[in-house]
């Protein structure tokens, strides 16, 4: 059975857009933002107790300048949450990173299998 995806062209900008004009509900983890002072391979980003600070911005992180996100003084290095799977399977990414790129960085698989 195939779903209807009614954004199937929209871009990262163009779906945050859409959320805040539209005062869509937004997961709150969209809200925090994790400093660190080197980069943090993606595969080790879902491992407790990492060297990284987690931030609460106040407001979806595209909401934010660059200065809000990498904090006072920049942090080195800022991972996001842009999209959400379950805790196993999504790690955050650096802001300017594919929202895709977080998802499964365990696994040979691309897709949960709901859009498959």
């Amino acid at each position: 059975k195939r779903t209807l995806n009614p954004m199937p062209s929209f871009s990262w900008g163009d779906i945050t857009a859409y959320a805040d004009a539209y005062g869509v509900p937004v997961n709150r983890g969209h809200n925090f933002a994790y400093r660190c002072d080197a980069p943090i391979e993606a595969t080790k980003r879902h491992l407790p107790d990492l060297p990284w600070k987690k931030v609460d911005l106040g407001k979806p992180f595209w909401q934010c300048s660059e200065a809000e996100i990498q904090g006072s003084p920049p942090a080195a290095v800022t991972y996001v949450f842009k999209s959400f799977g379950d805790t196993h399977t999504t790690v955050p990414v650096e802001p300017h990173e594919s929202e895709r790129a977080g998802r499964f960085v365990r696994q040979a698989k691309t897709e949960c299998g709901i859009h498959t």
